[in-house]
């Protein structure tokens, strides 16, 4: 298995697998974005092509290219070890050496819904589905997007003589009956596969083809599916987002579908009510802007606020787009065409415009009253803006909008415009003692992963103990015994987490080469210092017998830091 291990880790490039999740902008030797794992504005998560690591100076969250799938997909070792395997195109082992009955559930869940989903898409062209021809048809899908989002048709029965599944109602394709029949979820419907990030079949949609009562009927939740995880579409959506530098979200299947189709493919469907924590997440990953484009009716418009709240809370920034004539996105660009919703969708107001807009519709903004009651329903909305001057600027652009006095409005959200607030003394004391690496560690770090001869010079200090003082004595040590080894290997075996992060940043800081003389010049101030402690130690001892006899060890200790501290001069270059 270290061997597979190692065959994957080669084969899968960091900066590469993150751009999958992330846009990477570069930033010197380094690739920086928006982290993926926290809230932020200003980017601080850098990814080290040379080092195949990441590490984010914000929330401290680092590692390879195996811990970056664990924490974005939430899976085990295994798992993203697997994922890795079939993004680069390694073939997996027979005896993967592990015994994971979850990792292979998933994996027989997963063959089951892509078997499922080629099967419902050949029934399609069948007799029985010409009702589900004739919906594709009067909603003008054309047969390349029929294919590209395999959509297809459940007939009534004969899934289950297909798949012959080991768990028939956990597959969350089938149902069971009193008498303890099994039975097809999906029977004479439109079907839509419903996608992870990564394009693999885990659910689906279908939608009624005659008066049931259901009209969309969906999977229920698996070990592969979620609902309040899942964006419909998202993975062909997610590049032309990255491009575009926003994310358009919609209801429904066909919304999402007829947009793409009409060449508007950063677009995503939440399937749902409203957005869910999960979904914002997924979002919050490529891009800084969410455009909410749902249905204009009472359930789509009360579903749309719901969502400004989670979208401002992960730090995002939203645009509404209403669509005139009361039309859902698919019936709008049937209508009007591409060109004409694209100009509405770059034309899309803030929310807090939007907001004062609808506002003006609801209230009679004349009558005090009603007007109060406009402001407080819009200032609870902006309260929710993460970042204080944005806050402040809409804040601003608000007072404007209703023709009240900013400082009102200031008062309520509790901001002063120009004061300066101080910082907390606690907080200031906790980063003065915060542990931190010496440039000197550093140095030598930097020394070891740029030449593997410097693990020959530095390892008879090593057995000699010089360096067994220093906090990264543990990440030298493992670079010399290995020379060979990736960084995370040495970094992974460590208990202490802070270690680690200060030598993940310390990776990602410009060096220049280390010569063998400034090496051992790091060795020196590092073993010096080691001495300096000791010898305040030693003294601190002998202060307790103040005139009195010391005890002979303290006095022969400090002479032989004193022999130490003078040899350190034959060790500066």
């Amino acid at each position: 298995m270290n061997n597979f291990s190692e065959t994957v880790r080669n084969a899968a490039d960091i900066v590469k697998v993150v751009s999958e999740y992330v846009t990477l902008k570069p930033a010197g030797s380094t690739l920086k974005a928006l982290c993926p794992f926290h809230a932020e504005k200003t980017p601080s998560f850098s990814v080290h092509r040379e080092k195949q690591i990441f590490h984010c100076f914000g929330c401290g969250k680092g590692g390879d290219v195996f811990t970056f799938v664990q924490e974005i997909e939430s899976v085990s070792f295994r798992e993203a070890l697997n994922i890795l395997a079939e993004k680069c195109g390694v073939p997996l082992p027979s005896d993967s050496g592990f015994d994971d009955r979850k990792a292979e559930e998933k994996k027989h869940l997963f063959e089951t819904n892509e078997r499922a989903a080629a099967y419902f898409h050949k029934a399609l062209d069948s007799e029985q589905a010409a009702a589900a021809r004739q919906v594709l048809q009067k909603r003008q899908i054309e047969s390349a997007f029929v294919e590209k989002f395999q959509l297809g048709y459940a007939p009534k029965s004969g899934l289950l003589s297909i798949l012959k599944p080991k768990d028939p109602v956990g597959s969350g394709l089938f149902l069971k009956n009193d008498r303890g029949e099994v039975y097809d979820r999906f029977r004479h419907r439109l079907m839509f596969p419903i996608w992870n990030d990564r394009g693999k079949p885990i659910a689906f949609g279908g939608r009624a083809l005659g008066y049931d009562d259901v009209k969309y009927l969906n999977s229920p939740e698996t070990p592969l599916y979620a609902k309040s995880s899942v964006l419909y579409g998202l993975h062909f959506a997610r590049e032309a987002a990255q491009k575009a530098g926003r994310m358009v979200v919609v209801e429904g299947y066909f919304d999402c579908l007829s947009l793409h189709q009409n060449g508007i493919g950063n677009v995503v469907a939440s399937c749902g009510t409203s957005l869910t924590q999960q979904q914002v997440g997924l979002m919050a990953r490529y891009v800084p802007e969410i455009v909410m484009n749902y249905d204009p009716d009472a359930a789509g418009q009360n579903a749309m606020r719901r969502s400004i709240d989670l979208l401002l809370a992960k730090g995002l920034r939203v645009r509404i787009l209403h669509l005139p004539e009361k039309l859902d996105p698919d019936d709008f660009v049937r209508k009007h065409g591409r060109e004409v919703y694209s100009r509405l969708l770059t034309q899309a107001p803030y929310f807090w415009q939007y907001l004062i807009a609808d506002a003006g519709k609801r209230y009679d903004l004349t009558d005090p009253g009603m007007k109060g009651t406009a402001v407080r329903d819009v200032l609870q909305v902006v309260v929710k803006i993460q970042d204080r001057v944005e806050r402040l600027e809409v804040a601003r652009a608000v007072a404007e909008g209703f023709k009240v006095p900013e400082a009102i409005l200031f008062e309520q959200l509790n901001l002063t415009p120009g004061r300066n607030e101080p910082r907390p003394r606690v907080l200031a004391q906790q980063t003065v003692n915060k542990p931190a690496l010496k440039d000197s560690e550093k140095q030598l770090i930097h020394a070891l992963l740029q030449d593997r001869e410097a693990a020959r010079n530095i390892e008879p200090f090593l057995s000699s103990g010089i360096l067994a003082g220093a906090w990264s004595y543990p990440v030298i040590a493992g670079l010399v015994q290995n020379p060979d080894r990736n960084i995370e290997h040495v970094l992974g075996s460590l208990e202490d987490e802070q270690l680690r992060q200060e030598v993940r940043a310390a990776v990602f800081e410009p060096f220049a080469r280390v010569t063998a003389e400034e090496a051992l010049s790091s060795i020196a101030q590092l073993y010096e210092t080691q001495l300096v402690k000791k010898e305040r130690e030693i003294r601190e001892q002998l202060k307790q017998y103040g005139s009195g006899a010391a005890p002979p060890d303290l006095a022969r200790q400090l002479m032989e830091v004193a022999v130490e501290k003078s040899k350190i001069k034959s060790l500066k270059p």
